[in-house]
C-alpha cells in the first residue's frame, strides 16, 4: 500500500489525490509496508524528521527569533545607559566652583572700623534749659519794678511778695493775692525818675473779660526791694 510522500501515512484509497492526513497532494511514494517515505521532491516544503514544514514557515520562525534576539539586546543596551550613567573624574582641575547662594549675606570685612564723625556731635533732642533771671541790682530801682512784675505774670506771687508786695500790699498775703484773679497779665513802662530809687511807671493790666485797665506813679526802691508807692488809676 503506498504511503504519503509528506506525512509517511498509508494510503489506503489508492484512487485518492490527496492525503487523508496532512491534506498534501498525493505523490508517488515508497510501497506499502516501508517505514520511511520518498524523498521529497516537492519547490517550496521541507521535510523535518518525518514531517513536511512549508518553508515560509520556517522564515517566519527565524525572522522572529532573530527579532527576539535584537530586541533583548536593545534593551539591555538601554538598562545600562540608565543605570551605568557618565563616570566623571572628581578630582580634575576643571571642575567648576560653586557660586554664591542666591539671599546668602555678602561677606564683611570685620577688620574695618566704623567711619569717625568729625566735628561736634550733633545736637540731641533735649530740650534746652529756660534761662532763669538773676535778682535785679539794689542800685538799679527800673530793674527791681520789673522783676516785680515779671514774678505776678509768671503767677510767682511769693517772690513778688518777698520783692516788695509785703510793703505796698497790705498785711494779708492772701488779700494781696486774690487782688490779681482778674488780671491776665500786665505790662509795665518803668523809667527812672531823676531821685535815687525813685521809678516812674505806666501799668497797663488786661483783664479775664478784656477790658484794660492803665494805671500810673512812682515806686520808691530801697535795699533791692520796693519800700512803696503811689499808684493811681487813669
Amino acid at each position: 500500500m503506498p504511503s504519503c510522500t509528506h506525512c509517511g501515512a498509508l494510503q489506503e484509497d489508492a484512487a485518492a489525490t490527496l492525503c487523508p492526513n496532512c491534506g498534501m497532494p498525493r505523490e508517488s511514494g515508497t510501497a506499502a509496508g516501508t517505514a520511511q517515505p520518498a524523498a521529497d521532491t516537492r519547490h517550496g516544503y521541507v521535510r523535518v524528521g518525518t514531517t513536511v514544514l512549508p518553508q515560509w514557515l520556517l522564515w517566519l520562525m527565524a525572522a522572529l527569533l532573530v527579532a527576539g534576539v535584537v530586541t533583548a539586546v536593545v534593551l539591555s543596551s538601554s538598562t545600562d545607559s540608565s543605570y551605568g550613567g557618565t563616570t566623571v573624574d572628581v578630582s580634575s582641575s576643571d571642575t567648576p566652583t560653586p557660586g554664591p547662594t542666591i539671599g546668602s549675606v555678602p561677606p564683611t570685612d570685620l577688620t574695618s572700623s566704623p567711619p569717625a564723625y568729625g566735628g561736634t556731635l550733633p545736637p540731641t533732642g533735649f530740650p534746652s534749659p529756660t534761662p532763669t533771671y538773676s535778682s535785679p541790682s539794689p542800685d538799679n530801682a527800673s530793674a527791681v519794678v520789673e522783676e516785680y512784675y515779671r514774678d505776678i505774670n509768671a503767677r510767682d506771687f511769693s517772690s513778688a511778695w518777698d520783692l516788695g508786695g509785703k510793703n505796698i500790699g497790705g498785711n494779708s498775703y492772701t488779700q494781696w493775692v486774690s487782688g490779681y484773679n482778674s488780671t491776665v497779665t500786665i505790662s509795665l513802662s518803668a523809667v527812672d525818675s531823676g531821685s535815687a530809687g525813685q521809678v516812674s511807671a505806666v501799668l497797663r493790666a488786661v483783664q479775664t473779660d478784656g477790658s484794660v485797665r492803665v494805671y500810673q506813679g512812682t515806686y520808691t526802691v530801697s535795699g533791692g526791694e520796693i519800700i512803696s508807692a503811689s499808684i493811681k488809676e487813669r
